[in-house]
């Protein structure tokens, strides 16, 4: 612009000085400060959310603590009231005779025993026994069999010395059966109060596992025992192997216990299973019996640590956007006024008698700093908007909500975010020097939906391991792969651990040599049989049943191993699990891959492009990376559809390039497609597209070029060059 297009009011030029221009320190503190603010609030935010969800989670998980228990009292009441009526019942049924007489009708008392269990699950025996502990009458029997270590169970001595009181035994193992079991036993008295024996009911503990069982299926880490006031467990669910028989004097429950609490709440480690655990307690009516409620702690900070990880994969990225864009902007604002600066100073110099020049030459300045900045904020949303599309086209079904919740987020600016994020995604299928340090743990989040909330996923890997040289599509589907066979082999759950490290010549297969990196994939699954390991790599075999796996999986890892220079190995027990190792060449030398920038478009093909897809969103983005290349596009949703357009064209109207998809509805799909016009019109060029990766070999055996589904923008022009 020339100087004389900015005069002053008056007709005047602008003054000329000789001072520099003000320093840009305050609008770069300005932006400094932005940029900082854009991480800092949101994670004040997310700090206070988390500590706000960790202890709604809490009262939460306290709440269902208090109704597994008031469940489980509540059973157990009913049935200790119910227990307690029949030994009031044999008791009446055997009056004050003594032993001699009860023996005498001892035929009768049998079958008024027998009719008492009856329909009783909960009973394991009833018995009647003298002062000395010998067995009178029971329903098991007649006469009663009988018990060698059962005879005197402990009750014959307690109720000499508490007349008219209830007792309960430690839990007992019958001597036919096998069944455990545990005493209800009242003290038999004669009028003048002579003792006369015991009536006892036997209860199995099982009856009240299953409902506690029930009751712990919905909650993981929640925990139900039912114990003496003494601390004998005469319940517990999930059951341990070699747990002990009480808890112990100083636990956290027993402490409360033996102040004569009847109801409370307690944490602390529990001296059953060891673990930190929220505990509930409450007696069982008049009762010498207590209900205790326990759940891990680690399941409250599991249930936390899940709802802020989803938080954190909906927040990050449009905070990362946000504070990359401030910092894009304080650096081109930081170079533009360094440039300004320069050229005052210059400008001065040089032209000190043109102040309106100068004048004109600083507002220009200003000018394109604003311009450069409006432009790149423009191409960061247009990108954005690019990766909105992409991300769609590379997961159609679980991408969508993401991309919902970032757009109510972020308003219009969520485009800039999703660009952002596209930069530091990966071309599909070319191979990539990958630093295992760093791609491992990221893996980490994709195994974890596909292995459940049952497996335990650990990942390890050594500092000092080598990079590799792989396709990180592939790499991240072969471990897709290896992750699903070990949840299919642990339906119980179990442990799923990955491990990188750099090996020795000595370990290594045959025929393999140099420097070598293995990743150990093992899993605490059932195992492979011996006969059945040799043949786990080969395509097309499977042991599960028809309809639940292809066979290609092991073949796939095994496939990737071999492309990039290595082997696969594969060691098994059954019972204990399975070790796949993936050996691959270390890329000695060469540094790791920066984050995919995005392909260059190619802007001039000047080509004319036949496009069948069915999937409105995917020709969407297709057609505008098409567009952008200088390409002529004309689309259809069906192959038919396509082949009966070219059917209709003049010979000088025919397309230079057919680009389909394979998998299509309807009576023909995209490889018949291009069969036909392989056959019809030999000089239109074919590329052929898929989403399945065992499509890829045989369309290319062939003769098509072929494209796998998502494919970048670069792989796609060089394929519609022919190159």
């Amino acid at each position: 612009m020339p100087p004389e297009a900015l005069p002053l009011p008056g007709g005047l030029p602008p003054p000329l000085t000789d001072r520099p221009a003000k320093p840009p320190s305050e609008s770069l503190h300005a932006l400094r400060y932005l940029a900082w603010l854009c991480v800092m609030l949101p994670v004040l935010a997310y700090a206070g959310v988390g500590f706000y969800r960790y202890h709604r989670i809490a009262a939460d998980t306290e709440l269902r603590l208090d109704r597994a228990l008031r469940v489980a009292h509540e059973h157990a009441l009913k049935v200790l009231d119910t227990n307690d009526i029949l030994l009031a019942r044999v008791m009446d049924a055997s009056g004050v005779e003594d032993a001699a007489s009860l023996r005498a009708r001892e035929p009768a008392l049998h079958q008024q025993l027998q009719a008492m269990s009856r329909n009783r699950p909960q009973i394991q025996s009833i018995w009647i026994r003298d002062a000395s502990g010998e067995a009178v009458a029971t329903d098991r029997a007649s006469p009663p069999p009988p018990e060698p270590g059962l005879a005197d169970r402990g009750d014959v001595g307690w109720h000499l010395d508490h007349p008219g009181g209830l007792f309960v035994s430690d839990v007992m193992v019958g001597g036919e059966s096998g069944t455990k079991f545990f005493d209800m036993s009242r003290g038999r008295r004669d009028r003048e109060g002579r003792f006369l024996g015991v009536v006892s009911a036997g209860l199995t503990p099982a009856y009240f596992e299953k409902l506690h069982r029930d009751l712990v299926a919905d909650e993981p880490g929640l925990a139900l025992t039912m114990f003496r006031e003494d601390g004998s467990i005469l319940s517990r669910w999930p059951q341990l192997r070699n747990g002990p028989g009480r808890l112990a004097p100083d636990s956290p429950v027993m402490s409360r216990v033996r102040t004569g609490e009847t109801a409370g709440a307690a944490h602390g480690v529990s001296s059953v299973d060891g673990r930190k655990r929220l505990l509930f307690f409450r007696k069982v009516g008049g009762y010498p019996i207590y209900i205790g409620t326990g759940m891990d702690t680690r399941e409250i900070a599991r249930r936390w640590l899940d709802e802020m990880a989803w938080l954190a994969a909906f927040g990050l990225p449009p905070l990362l956007g946000l504070y990359l864009a401030a910092r894009a902007a304080l650096r081109r604002t930081r170079d533009s006024l360094e440039a300004a600066q320069q050229l005052h100073t210059e400008t001065v110099a040089r032209r000190r008698v043109e102040e309106a020049l100068v004048q004109a030459q600083k507002l220009e300045a200003l000018g394109r700093l604003t311009g450069g900045v409006a432009h790149d904020f423009n191409n960061a949303l247009m990108v954005i908007s690019n990766n909105v599309a992409l991300m769609k086209l590379k997961h159609p079904d679980t991408g969508g909500p993401q991309l919902e919740s970032i757009g109510r987020a972020v308003g219009s600016a969520t485009k800039l975010t999703r660009q952002l994020l596209a930069f530091s995604r990966r071309q599909a299928l070319v191979p990539q020097v990958l630093r295992l340090q760093d791609q491992l743990p990221l893996v980490k989040d994709l195994l974890t939906p596909v292995l459940g909330s049952r497996v335990e996923l650990a990942v390890d890997v050594a500092p000092d391991t080598q990079a590799i040289l792989v396709d990180p599509a592939e790499f991240e589907l072969a471990l897709i792969n290896l992750a699903i066979n070990a949840r299919d082999a642990m339906p119980g759950g179990g442990r799923f651990a990955l491990r990188a490290r750099n090996t020795h010549a000595d370990q290594l297969p045959p025929l393999l040599q140099g420097a070598m990196v293995v990743i150990e994939v093992s899993d605490s699954g059932t195992g492979i049989a011996p006969d059945v390991l040799a043949k786990v790599f080969e395509p097309f075999f499977t042991t599960k049943p028809v309809g639940e796996g292809t066979g290609l999986g092991l073949s796939q890892v095994y496939g990737l191993c071999q492309r990039a220079g290595g082997t696969a190995t594969v060691d098994s027990e059954l019972g204990v699990g399975t070790t796949v190792r993936l050996f691959f060449p270390a890329a000695v030398g060469r540094a790791a891959t920066a984050g995919d920038r995005g392909p260059a478009l190619e802007r001039h093909l000047d080509l004319t492009v036949l496009l069948a897809e069915d999937n409105d969103d995917v020709a969407g983005v297709l057609r505008q990376v098409l567009d952008a290349m200088g390409c002529k596009v004309t689309r259809y949703h069906r192959a038919q559809a396509a082949a009966d357009h070219l059917a209709a064209c003049a010979p000088n109207e025919l397309p230079d390039v057919l680009l389909s998809d394979v998998v299509m509805p309807g009576e023909m799909d995209g490889m018949a497609l291009a069969l036909q016009v392989r056959r019809r019109h030999p000089e239109v060029r074919i590329v052929l597209m898929t989403g399945y990766a065992e499509q890829l070999e045989a369309i290319a055996q062939q003769g098509f070029t072929v494209l796998p589904k998502p494919c970048s923008a670069e792989m796609l022009a060089q394929a519609l060059k022919g190159e």
